[in-house]
């Protein structure tokens, strides 16, 4: 694959995929597609002399800074086998902050420890500075010792003017008989914290519950949203920088639908994105503090807004992103430098992608993450001066796009008339081919898009066709479409998975006897139910990760331990038993005519190992044919590499031995 070292914006770049599709690529080894991505992010320093960034096992496990005028590597953080940087951000020039992830027994995933620990770009000067474990350093003499949090931290702000202190916002975890847990209803605390000595002094207590702080343009805490005593979304502010903190309610909003984007340059007002009551789609509205009052500050007509665009130096939002099929531009003042430069970027890497994902303090300098549904990524370093782009790294520079098949997006009507969008990615050869139907999961705030894939393109690499739905529950289509397939489990929603299935049949992209139905998650359920209730449809199913028994989901997993949770699972699910359990699989084996494979994590958080169990119990009492994988360290989904090897060679084997003869 040829990829451009230097790109003039304005001008063609004919050839930088190198080509055409090409006609009938070969099988490529499992692992190029398994293997986790060479980065987790790059990253410029406030003042763009440096740059820094995640690679090694994982792309986690080994932080690199970089001097961007040599391009000469000036330092590095190396993590031993069950350590890995969660995420990292620069506090200063010479600084950066990361938080650690840790494998604990049991487990292959790290789970994230909250736990903060400073370093210079010459990889020296390394030490804890916030969590449980922070008080073991000792500072000075023997005596003094830094305070050990119990708590997840969020910076609030890096206080670029500020050399020794970043402004972090305290989430305190809540104490049980057996451990310390995260509590999304802790209030925040907001502390300025030395990111070299690990001291941390208090600045604000927030009145709101899971509140995100934000500062104003002098860095100073004064904005929260979150949710009040009622569990109602709530915004709280100081009037001057000096007073209390005075709360009110958003009233007229669909709860859970607020997100805070950026404090407007007066100080006195705040940009949120969220969904009316009673409208289709979300919007950006203001909200002005002093008068507790909303307007609306822009809206897309019939689509969700996906994505706000800011500018460079991130003071102000200039455009927004929707996402029906594939990702279209919107800009507030299309006149902007700011919008003129990303249209520049668009034509330059035309058909993909782009996104802003890091930029100096000044917006002098910015790195481009460029995508597609073929490429996974490659990163650019953009001067907005000169309207150069320069090559910095790939995502995955083993893939090349020109073996890498098109996402074609595709609209149906349901059976009862409803509009759903999907994705169908096909093999090189000619059609029609067996197929593999894979709903998402989630299934609410979850969507299918038209990014790259790996485990779409891996099937298509194999010769399968792939079709993948947006059924009614899916986000990114509005609230009405989301609520539409609420305590649809099983019923409407599954409907959908199969008119998208006949939809390809009838169109003659797929071999009728040749379809397989494979899902994780939610994904597993919706192909287990399809099993259930379209015998004749699909020649095989694969469940993976998923829950099997609807009842189940109230009493284990890590949703209803929350209130949040419990919630949703009335709102989505309902909490009747009686069609909880008739749209539950392991009460419906007996109905299922083909082989099924069922995966599952023994440590799996979220759809607890005993939904696999019962499913393999129910099926063993039927007498039904079904192949088995347990996975003793993994929790919901695969993360160790081997392990995905060994997953996908079991799925690809069984797909093959029930859609090839």
């Amino acid at each position: 694959m040829l990829r451009c070292r230097t790109l003039v914006l304005g001008i063609v770049i004919a050839q930088y995929y190198g080509g055409v599709y090409a006609q009938q690529p070969q099988p490529l080894p499992i692992e190029q597609f398994t293997k986790y991505s060479e980065f987790g992010g790059i990253k410029l320093s406030p003042d763009g002399e440096h740059a820094a960034f995640l690679t090694g096992k994982y792309g986690r496990s080994a932080l690199v800074f970089l001097a961007l005028k040599d391009k000469k590597s000036t330092g590095a953080v190396k993590f031993p086998d069950g350590f890995e940087i969660y995420d990292f951000n620069w506090a200063s020039n010479s600084r950066v902050i990361y938080e650690l992830a840790e494998r604990f027994p049991g487990r292959t995933q790290p789970t994230p420890t909250g736990e903060l620990v400073g370093v210079n770009i010459d990889g020296k000067n390394q030490r804890f500075i916030y969590g449980y474990r922070a008080g073991e350093q000792q500072i000075g003499s023997n005596i003094k010792k830094r305070e050990s949090s119990f708590a997840s931290p969020e910076i609030v702000s890096p206080l670029f003017a500020n050399e020794r202190n970043i402004l972090i916002a305290e989430y305190p975890w809540k104490e049980t008989a057996k451990y310390w847990r995260y509590d999304p209803y802790a209030h925040p605390t907001v502390f300025l914290l030395d990111h070299y000595s690990g001291n941390k002094k208090k600045v604000e207590a927030v009145p709101l519950a899971g509140a995100t702080v934000m500062v104003d343009r002098e860095d100073r805490p004064r904005f929260a949203i979150g949710v009040n005593s009622e569990f109602k979304s709530a915004v709280s502010w100081k009037p001057t920088p000096d007073s209390k903190w005075t709360a009110f309610d958003l009233p007229g909003f669909v709860e859970d639908s607020l997100i805070p984007h950026l404090v407007a340059e007066d100080n006195q007002s705040l940009l949120i994105s969220g969904t009316e009551e009673g409208q289709a789609h979300n919007a950006l509205y203001r909200v002005n503090l002093s008068t507790k009052t909303t307007s609306k500050a822009f809206a897309l007509e019939n689509a969700d807004i996906d994505y706000l665009i800011k500018d460079f130096a991130e003071k102000n939002i200039v455009g927004a992103i929707s996402y029906v099929d594939k990702p279209e531009v919107h800009w507030i003042n299309p006149n902007d430098s700011a919008a003129k430069l990303y249209s520049a970027l668009q034509r330059a890497f035309k058909g993909q992608i782009i996104r802003v994902v890091s930029a100096t303090r000044d917006g002098r300098l910015a790195v481009v993450f460029v995508s597609s549904d073929v490429n996974p990524g490659d990163y650019y370093l953009f001067d907005p001066q000169t309207m150069k782009a320069d090559y910095l790294a790939s995502e995955q520079r083993w893939i090349n796009p020109a073996n890498m098949r098109p996402k074609e997006p595709f609209t149906f009507n349901a059976r009862d008339g409803l509009e759903l969008h999907g994705y169908l990615t096909r093999p090189a050869s000619t059609g029609p081919h067996p197929m593999v139907v894979l709903p998402h999961g989630g299934p609410h705030g979850v969507r299918d898009d038209w990014s790259y894939d790996w485990e779409v393109q891996l099937l298509a690499n194999r010769g399968y066709a792939v079709l993948q739905v947006n059924f009614r529950g899916s986000d990114g289509f509005g609230k009405a479409f989301e609520e539409q397939g609420y305590k649809e489990w099983g019923a409407k929603m599954q409907d959908d998975i199969t008119d998208a299935t006949r939809w390809a049949v009838e169109k003659q992209y797929a071999t009728p006897d040749r379809i397989c139905i494979y899902g994780a998650s939610y994904g597993g359920y919706a192909a287990l139910m399809g099993a259930v209730r379209e015998p004749t449809l699909y020649r095989c199913a694969i469940g993976y990760a998923g829950v099997y028994d609807l009842e189940l989901m109230w009493s284990s997993g890590d949703i209803p331990v929350f209130r949040g949770g419990r919630d949703y699972l009335k709102r989505a699910l309902g909490d009747d038993r009686e069609t909880l359990r008739a749209r539950s699989p392991v009460n419906n084996a007996e109905k299922i005519q083909i082989p099924v494979l069922l995966i599952h994590g023994k440590e799996d958080g979220r759809a607890d190992f005993d939904h696999a169990k019962r499913m393999k119990s129910a099926l063993e009492k039927a007498g039904k044919r079904f192949d088995w994988m347990a996975l003793s360290r993994e929790g919901h989904g695969v993360y160790d590499e081997e392990t995905r090897v060994e997953v996908y060679e079991r799925i690809l084997k069984f797909l093959d031995a029930h859609l090839r003869q």
